[in-house]
């Protein structure tokens, strides 16, 4: 019963359904930005997922700064599901301004 409403409240547990219910998700929020917001890829059995929300579309497209100095941040640590979170930055005078993840 616990696991039911789990999944109900939370999507599937990790395996194939996880990914479809990811998938799904995926598409759903891609059609309500009508810009293609989010990706999901798969590369020898490993997933891989490209998000790019509207204020990093804004940063892309306005803040001049950002084709000078690029930061990848790969100090993430691993879920319990080894995934792990990547975030792409760029700096202004405010400090640093997401620009991928």
């Amino acid at each position: 019963m616990s696991q039911f409403v789990y999944e109900k409240t939370y999507g599937a547990s990790p395996g194939e359904d996880m990914v479809y219910d990811l998938e799904a998700l995926i598409n759903s929020y891609n059609g309500e930005q009508s810009v293609g917001c989010v990706k999901i890829g798969r590369e020898h059995g490993r997933i891989a997922i490209a998000a790019f929300t509207l204020l990093m579309r804004m940063l892309h497209e306005g803040h001049r700064q950002s084709g000078e100095l690029v930061v990848v941040d790969a100090s993430s640590g691993m879920d319990k599901y080894d995934c792990r979170v990547s975030l792409i930055s760029t700096h202004s005078v405010a400090g640093g301004l997401p620009f991928g993840c």
